[in-house]
This record gives C-alpha cells, sequence and structure tokens, in this order.
C-alpha cells in the first residue's frame, strides 16, 4: 500500500468527533507515522469532553501511554463554541467506548506542542491552538490543516466548520506555511453505506467505529443531502501518509470574519499547498489497510 518512508514526529490537534477518532486510529497504525501527543481543543464538543474521547480513542487501539494535553475551551476572541450537532451528543456519534484509562495530562496545549518539537503537526479541529503556539514562536516543520472550502461549506455562514469556530484564529494561522486540506477533498470521497462495510471487513477496530462512522454518514445526508459521510479530517492524516492520492496547488489564503476562505491561485506569495483532487478509491482503500493493521 503505502511506501515505506522515514518515521515523521507527529502530533495531533483536534476535536474528537467522529471523523477525529478515525484520523487518530489511521496515525496509530501508519508505519511512516510516530504520534507523539494529542492535543484538544473546543469543537465539535465542550473541551473536556474531546479530550475524553481522544483518550478513549487511544485506549482502544491500544495506545494509552500517548498523552493528552487539553487545549482552548473557547476561541480567541472569546464566546462559546457551538457543539457540532452531526457527531452526537457524546460527540463520538455513539460510539459508547468506555471511560477513558486516565485522567488528562496537562491543560497546556501549547507547552506540550514546544515539547514535541521538531514534529509535524496535523491540525484537525478548530486553529485556537495552533494560533496561540504560532504567536509564542512556534513553527513546527510541517502543519497540515483540515479547513476551509474552495465551494460550499458546511455552516449556515457557508464557511467549513473548523474555521467558523474561530475565525480570527484561522486567519492567523493560514496567513503563514501549511498544507491545507479543505472540507472539498471529503465531499469528493464520501463514506457511502458500501464503503463503511469495507472498512467493518477490516478487522476487530473496523467492526467496533463501523456503527458510530454509519451514524455519523446518516447525519451527513440528513444535514447535508449526501449520499455518505464526509471525513474529514481522516485526509489530513492520508495526505501524510499518501500525499500521491492528491492533486496539490499553490495558493495564498485569506480568512473572512465568519470563517469563510477565499484562494489567490495567482498570488506573488503563495503560502499555501492546497488539496484540490483526491482519489477517492484510493483513499478508502488506505482507511481499510491502515485499520487492518490495528
Amino acid at each position: 500500500m503505502a511506501e515505506q518512508r522515514p518515521t515523521t514526529p507527529l502530533v495531533i490537534d483536534c476535536d474528537p468527533g467522529a471523523d477525529d477518532a478515525l484520523a487518530l486510529l489511521m496515525a496509530l497504525a501508519a508505519p511512516s507515522l510516530d504520534l507523539r501527543a494529542v492535543t484538544v481543543v473546543a469543537g465539535n464538543a465542550p473541551v473536556d469532553v474531546c479530550a475524553a474521547n481522544a483518550r478513549r480513542v487511544l485506549d482502544l487501539a491500544g495506545r494509552g501511554d500517548i498523552a493528552v494535553h487539553r487545549g482552548a475551551a473557547a476561541p480567541l476572541g472569546g464566546g462559546r463554541v457551538e457543539d457540532a450537532v452531526v457527531h452526537g451528543e457524546d460527540g463520538l456519534s455513539g460510539l459508547a467506548l468506555p471511560k477513558p484509562s486516565r485522567g488528562p495530562d496537562g491543560t497546556d496545549a501549547t507547552a506540550a506542542l514546544a515539547a514535541a518539537m521538531p514534529a509535524t503537526v496535523a491540525a484537525i479541529g478548530p486553529l485556537t491552538n495552533i494560533a496561540v503556539a504560532r504567536e509564542a514562536g512556534l513553527a513546527p516543520p510541517r502543519l497540515v490543516v483540515l479547513g476551509g472550502a474552495i465551494g460550499a461549506g458546511n455552516t449556515r455562514s457557508g464557511a467549513e466548520y473548523n474555521l467558523a469556530v474561530d475565525p480570527l484564529a484561522a486567519a492567523l494561522v493560514l496567513a503563514g506555511p501549511v498544507t491545507l486540506v479543505p472540507l472539498d477533498i471529503a465531499r469528493a470521497a464520501l463514506a457511502t453505506p458500501e464503503r463503511v462495510a469495507m472498512l467493518a471487513a477490516t478487522g476487530a477496530v473496523g467492526r467496533r467505529i463501523a456503527p458510530m462512522l454509519a451514524a455519523y454518514a446518516a447525519a451527513d445526508r440528513r444535514q447535508h443531502g449526501l449520499v455518505g459521510g464526509m471525513l474529514p479530517d481522516a485526509h489530513a492524516i492520508a495526505a501524510l501518509v499518501e500525499p500521491g492520492l492528491y492533486t496539490w496547488r499553490r495558493a495564498a489564503i485569506e480568512v473572512d470574519g465568519a470563517g469563510r476562505t477565499g484562494f489567490d491561485w495567482q498570488a506573488r506569495e503563495e503560502t499555501a499547498e492546497v488539496a484540490v483532487a483526491v482519489d477517492a478509491e484510493g483513499f478508502f482503500a488506505l482507511v481499510a489497510w491502515l485499520l487492518g493493521m490495528l
């Protein structure tokens, strides 16, 4: 499947979240990635719920040794984060994993990110933690962000959810060097019932999370009228493991006050590498391969 590459130290900043859970599992399974720590931000659920969910997913994969650090509970400008309804009340679409085996390892995500440097950072939630870390002078050798949209977003304003939660943080982060995987990629590779069934057949972990993926996909079908569920966060990990699954273009990115993204493909300074197309079948084959390794 994926070409063997030197192992990349990795930190995932997330807000689990059903697709975050899948992304975490993929990162744990990937031979080319070495997940060193997880930092958590409020988003798909309140920050304490997200932190517990991250620990529950790590426990599921037998990796309770990986540190989980609680980060921002509110956007940079203050205010309440509106939970993402497609993830259910528990944030994991009713997965009903056991309570985590331990409490959080700390409440300072910036310190955790600093301790992990130099490491690649995959930011798959709102960008509050990353903006705070960048303002503190932290610059990972590579930052992969799941966020923004070239076309339609998935919130009422038209923005993609992660950026809509904290537009100020998004504007700060996306002004610098970044690899961006926008929502359009997930919309081009939907988790149909047939694809969820394929992932369920990969082994014990695949069977365990298949009901979560099916419930999440059903919510996406109801909310957005799609034929399957979007799995946005999983693409950030797939882009690290198998970048050849994606077509890339360079651009400069602007973020407005609602979190909507504008792309200048002819900018003098193109600071972002943006995924603009995906091999959907190849993506799901990669996900199945990784889940089968757990």
